[in-house]
């Protein structure tokens, strides 16, 4: 089928369940931002394959919402589809609601799988409807249209296995205690826990569900005195059963959590989240008594502890000894003028990773772009789209790796030959904002959002702009995404020591070019005067930052000592792994840079 006639399917039926419209969105059951693919319906009904967006299809029209990361992306794939793209925040585009809104009128209905969509935006497109009369109800009519093509993937049921408190810190007990101790200070009894990091994090639970993001497909449910773990039958160890059996964690079917939450005492009070929660999940929780507030989770595993942190450390020493190899090989390769096309360097990356124990796979599909592909932030080559590596401008590198003492994201901006003065001034900007941000000082009340205008000063001192965020935070041995801690606007979130952050500012210019650098960094407690407390950053990641590029009379002195005490950093931490001839190399590359 193609994906008018996907599109044509969708509108018949909806026509054919009594509705008037239909809405697809990026999630799962679990309000997932990385989707198992059985859920990911999106992609196959429009083409789009980027994160975070939204397809609506009516009787006349069909148009899908991107954000700013995805724009360049989603005009490319769109094209010829039929489907309107929609600039998600940019002036004079209508929001998803108010889209809905301007086109059903009274009585008219539309359909979305309310299994599928956070509660909290399905109750704004119903609410948004309300207004002319129209109504929203669950109901899934994409599912059918994909199973009968026949290319609808399963239920991913890969083995399961729980890692230890050597690697985690905390057994499941520990950590169901936790999360007990916080519902109470919320006025709350129990928990239905949906995100798979935050089940992952619970229970120490890991498996291999979803690509480069090591998690069960599964639900969890706290209460005062019981927790159950809700995972299809024989993915689970009789070994780690017994271990979760010790920690009081019983284990159901999958599918019974919503059975599970109506069953539940009439005494039970559950703590809520609407953004976490999927629409007909929160409508079996809202018959008993309900508190709003966040998953308590969330803000649980974003604060790392010290067992969690040295494993994180000891990650990040592997993943640059394996980047240090990766950037010998790929400058041997250009000096002996070999053919290389983007998709080389995911496979150079990953065998180089593979060197280093404990690692088993990538933390997401990496990002190789030359030249203005950089310019689309997540783009990923592919088919008709690769494209060679000429010897010229940058090569922009974003990618990660999943290891069994943590998970490491990484982007490098390497030139690959003759750059413009434009180049440079791009890339010494972007080093800058970078740095700013590492070497940031500030109180322990500072927000994310407080603390992104630390990176953008250097890029809003030229009226340049980077539509995404500085920064997230990464999972431990989980999603390279994670909250709910982020370097952003609007994140009200107030950091603490022990959390990590990715510092991640860039530059795209449409057509012209693409510069990133990142480093992941662990958030410090730098002491207490009569001020406050004062925080900072450390550096996890250990691996060079090029300054071939740089034009350091453009950096003051205090990013040019913060440039030199990081590389000197790297080589003190990674040389004993490296052979005499990578120390060398690595020692050429770190070399302290002046005016």
């Amino acid at each position: 089928m193609t994906i008018r006639e996907k599109i044509a399917a969708l509108r018949a039926a909806a026509k054919a369940a009594g509705g008037d419209a239909v809405l697809l969105t990026t999630s799962d059951p679990h309000c997932s931002e990385y989707l198992p693919d059985h859920y990911n319906a999106l992609p196959w009904f429009s083409g789009f394959t980027g994160e975070n967006a939204t397809l609506v299809v009516t009787g006349e029209d069909a148009a899908l919402w991107c954000d700013g990361r995805f724009y360049v992306q989603a005009d490319k794939q769109l094209a010829g589809t039929g489907i309107e793209c929609m600039h998600d925040g940019s002036a004079g585009v209508p929001t998803v609601a108010d889209y809905l809104a301007a086109r059903l009128g009274a009585g008219r209905t539309l359909l979305l799988d309310g299994s599928c969509v956070p509660a909290a935006r399905a109750r704004q497109y119903a609410e948004a409807l309300a207004k002319n009369g129209a109504s929203l109800q669950s109901r899934d009519v994409a599912g059918p249209i994909w199973d009968a093509s026949g290319e609808r993937p399963a239920l991913p049921d890969t083995p399961c296995r729980l890692l230890t408190p050597a690697q985690t810190g905390a057994t499941a007990a520990q950590r169901i205690e936790l999360v007990r101790a916080e519902l109470a200070k919320a006025g709350a009894t129990a928990l239905a826990v949906t995100g798979l990091d935050c089940v992952g994090w619970l229970l120490n639970l890991r498996a291999r569900d979803i690509p480069n993001t090591p998690l069960a497909v599964a639900f969890a449910l706290v209460t005062r005195d019981a927790c159950t773990l809700f995972l299809a039958d024989g993915r689970l160890s009789a070994a780690d059963a017994a271990v979760l059996a010790a920690s009081g964690v019983t284990v159901r079917g999958y599918g019974e959590l919503v059975d599970a939450v109506r069953a539940a005492g009439a005494g039970e009070v559950f703590l809520v989240d609407e953004q976490a929660t999927n629409y007909d999940l929160y409508t079996a929780l809202a018959a008993h008594a309900t508190v709003a507030g966040p998953d308590p989770i969330f803000a649980l595993k974003g604060v790392k502890n010290e067992v969690e942190l040295q494993n994180i450390r000891e990650c990040h020493i592997r993943d640059g000894v394996a980047l240090v190899r990766f950037q010998m090989d790929l400058e041997q390769a250009l000096a002996e003028g070999r053919t290389l096309h983007e998709t080389d360097i995911e496979t150079m990356l990953q065998r180089r990773r593979a060197e280093q124990p404990g690692y088993f796979e990538d933390s997401f599909p990496t990002i190789a772009a030359w030249g203005p592909n950089a310019a689309m932030m997540h783009y990923h080559a592919e088919g008709e789209v690769n494209s060679r590596i000429e010897p010229r401008g940058f090569l922009l590198v974003d990618n990660g790796g999943q290891y069994d003492c943590g998970t490491t994201d990484i982007t490098r901006t390497y030139p690959v030959g003759p750059l413009t003065d434009s180049e440079r001034r791009c890339y010494t900007w972007v080093l800058q904002s970078h740095i700013d941000m590492a070497r940031a000082v500030f109180l322990d009340y500072c927000t994310g959002f407080a603390l992104d205008t630390f990176a953008r000063g250097p890029v809003w001192a030229h009226k340049i702009n980077y539509r995404c965020g500085t920064g997230h935070g990464v999972g431990f041995i989980s999603g390279v995404h994670e909250g709910p801690q982020s370097l952003r606007p609007h994140n009200a979130v107030v950091f603490k020591p022990g959390m990590t952050i990715t510092d991640e500012p860039g530059i795209y210019e449409t057509d012209e070019v693409g510069i990133r650098i990142e480093n992941e960094l662990e958030c410090v407690d730098l002491g207490e005067n009569q001020y406050g407390r004062w925080l900072g950053f450390r550096p996890l990641t250990v691996a060079p930052i090029d300054t071939s590029p740089v034009l350091v009379d453009e950096l003051s002195r205090a990013q040019i000592d913060w440039l030199n005490a990081f590389h000197a950093h790297v080589c003190e931490t990674l040389a004993p792994r490296l052979t005499e001839a990578e120390q060398a190399w690595l020692r050429a590359k770190c070399a302290p840079i002046g005016r």
